[in-house]
């Protein structure tokens, strides 16, 4: 007999808090190029998290008699948590040229982070956090204009719902594992009213893929493939 499952609100839920400080810098050294720094702490309290419970429902019985056990799966107010980070971006101009590049990265940490070898129930890590960075050459001048975009995610623990009915594991962790897209897209400026585009998406063929507990688990694989779109624009 398959497990039993079920769903449910929780009226009992105290809404998400964060308590954050931020220190930030900029410095422009010449027209249109700057560096700028950001570090940040964030103090979570009453995170809301997917939990899972083993509780009766209305009285259900099971054929033999016996009381049915359900995995209920419902909205739970975690422990407090700490997000720590700092965020780094520069646009660089060169000269007249027309030339430039844009470049940022993100660094985050926290004090919940995920331990995949805790089998507890009642475990909890902070969910959507990942270092990224984002690298973009660019030209723009004589109304025509090209960038190419680079842009990588670590993976990151995307939320708990890989579900085990009447395990002791509870709710499953999802992982999104990393990737690296690559962009291109370019325009041209006929006259006043008409320009020309071209965009290449996802050059380099990545695929979005999740993963369970452990990195050999693979749950979906989507891959969309390259995408190429030439079109006109128009104003009157």
């Amino acid at each position: 007999m398959g497990g039993l499952n079920a769903t449910g609100g929780n009226p009992n839920l105290l809404p998400f808090l964060s308590d954050n400080l931020d220190f930030g810098a900029e410095w422009y050294y010449a027209q249109n190029s700057y560096v700028s720094a950001d570090a940040f702490v964030k103090e979570l309290t009453n995170f809301i998290v997917g939990g899972t419970v083993t509780a009766p429902i209305n009285g259900v019985t099971l054929p033999d008699g016996s009381l049915a056990q359900f995995a209920i799966t419902a909205s739970v107010n975690g422990p407090s948590a700490e997000v720590r980070g700092i965020e780094l971006e520069v646009q660089h101009m060169i000269g007249d040229s027309g030339f430039g590049l844009q470049a940022n990265a993100t660094f985050v940490s926290t004090n919940k982070p995920y331990n995949p070898y805790d089998l507890n129930v009642s475990s909890f890590a902070v969910t959507g956090l990942a270092n990224s960075y984002n690298f973009v050459p660019f030209y723009d001048k004589y109304g025509f204009q090209a960038r190419v975009a680079v842009n990588h995610r670590a993976a990151d623990l995307d939320r708990f719902g890989q579900h085990q009915a009447n395990s002791n594991f509870g709710a499953e962790p999802v992982f999104v594992n990393a990737s690296t897209y690559v962009d291109l897209s370019t325009s041209y400026a006929i006259n006043r009213h008409f320009s020309v585009y071209f965009e290449a998406l996802n050059l380099t063929d990545q695929a979005f893929s999740t993963r369970g507990r452990f990195s050999e688990q693979i749950l979906d694989v989507v891959d969309t493939g390259r995408t190429y779109t030439l079109g006109v624009h128009a104003k009157l």
